[in-house]
């Protein structure tokens, strides 16, 4: 698809390169395709929660196997990184997720009409690939279209559209389990992924040249300036527990909290659910413009993380303590609180320039899928395990998730401690190597 000249304009940025941004009804175009395939992300990872209880009963699964079968989206979404990370540097985002969003249209059709344990988990797997460049992709978009004032806002505002999805396969998907059961909802994902990449390749412009003047391997090398940088490193241990330990939590493990721990219905459970999502993406939304404000009169934004995320962490150690009397108002804030998470993207592409965006982006989300993995995994061992002590299901589960707790909150401390703010700035070989 081609594109009015004045859509695209060209400027001198800070850096003194010239650079192509995206304006008027282009730029909301651009946002609303990336969005909505990130919808089909969101809902992917969230589903589990939903149709939890109906997979045990007709499979007959253990809690450990039920965390391991919702995790392989984790698993291979998070081997997926590295290479998705070249693949957007390289050929750009459009390309990318547009054909890669097939595999999660195969593997929702595998899962659809799977007649064993290895299938299901097969077909779970094969969507981790196909939504792996979903948010990266938009991400990457993001970071050579559009001004920099915007980054932090486009990210939160992505995050608005995946809270969409799991917002869909809460009461939605509930009430439509009866007509089309978990399989029939699985077929009509499968379509609606198709659809998606279909908006990608057709319905955007080729703006992005594929950048063939280093070799794949050579750009595999920058994950080695990327993986070296002491800020990296101050991010990544609070983006893959305690990011990380929020999707596993609110992807699965959220639905048997309400279920088991509370003791309400399915039904009741996924109305919950949907008042999570909800209001995890009004938290995303006022996060967007909050950012965007602070950053243009020329505050840190990177404090709004820091504060939100520790004041999440209380409102999580409160939920644990009281168990069967914890509320739905406390899951509530904890969601507001703990969607400043999705800053730790924007905070961790700081130290390096735009050619980097793409493989520094994708360096963390790893991580941060590993851990949405183990612990999602992690869990359900912990849960059959502490009940295999003795101790009854609805204190298996508050003891795993006091560990996770106090994981969380070492990540925190260690983000917060002081020094923070001057790890902002770049290794001069660093900047020399990937600038020059």
């Amino acid at each position: 698809m081609q594109y009015k000249p004045e859509n695209v304009s060209r400027e001198i940025g800070p850096d003194g390169v010239e650079h192509m941004y995206v304006n008027g009804s282009l730029a909301m175009r651009m946002f609303i395709i990336f969005a909505a395939a990130y919808v089909m992300s969101y809902a992917f990872r969230a589903i589990n929660a939903v149709i939890a209880q109906p997979l045990v009963q007709e499979l007959g699964l253990t809690a450990g196997q039920l965390g391991f079968l919702a995790s392989a989206y984790f698993l291979s979404f998070a081997i997926m990184q590295l290479p998705v990370g070249v693949m957007l540097d390289r050929y750009g985002p459009r390309r990318v997720e547009a054909v890669l969003i097939g595999f999660a249209a195969l593997g929702a059709l595998l899962f659809a009409v799977a007649d064993s344990y290895l299938v299901l988990w097969l077909g779970r797997a094969l969507i981790g690939v196909g939504v792996s460049a979903c948010l990266m992709a938009a991400v990457k978009a993001y970071s050579l279209y559009f001004r920099p004032h915007m980054q932090a806002s486009l990210s939160s505002w992505m995050l608005v559209a995946g809270s969409l999805g799991a917002l869909t396969v809460t009461t939605p998907v509930e009430a439509a389990l009866p007509a089309l059961g978990w399989r029939g909802v699985f077929g009509v994902a499968a379509v609606l992924c198709v659809l998606a990449g279909l908006a990608l390749w057709f319905a955007l412009p080729a703006l992005f040249k594929p950048q063939k003047t280093q070799s794949v391997a050579d750009m595999a090398q920058g994950y080695r300036a990327i993986y070296a940088h002491p800020h990296f490193w101050r991010v990544a241990p609070l983006a893959m527990i305690t990011q990380g330990g929020f999707m596993a939590f609110h992807g699965l493990w959220v639905g048997p909290w309400f279920t088991n721990v509370i003791g309400v219905s399915n039904a009741q459970a996924a109305q919950n659910m949907f008042w999570i999502s909800a209001v995890l993406m009004l938290g995303y939304l006022a996060l967007g413009f909050l950012t965007k404000r602070v950053s243009k009169a020329g505050g840190d934004e990177d404090q709004i993380m820091l504060i939100g995320m520790g004041l999440s962490l209380l409102v999580f150690a409160v939920q644990i303590v009281q168990g069967e009397q914890s509320s739905l108002w406390g899951w509530l804030i904890h969601a507001f609180l703990i969607s400043s998470g999705i800053m730790t993207y924007a905070t961790c592409n700081k130290p390096f320039p735009k050619k980097l965006t793409g493989r520094s982006s994708t360096a963390l989300n790893l991580l941060i899928f590993i851990g949405a993995f183990s612990i999602q995994w992690g869990i359900g061992i912990g849960i059959d395990t502490f009940v295999a002590l003795g101790l009854d299901s609805t204190d298996a589960m508050r003891l795993s998730l006091a560990i996770l707790w106090v994981l969380q909150l070492f990540s925190w401390i260690w983000y917060a401690r002081p020094g923070r703010k001057t790890s902002h700035l770049i290794p001069f070989g660093v900047e020399q190597q990937h600038r020059g």
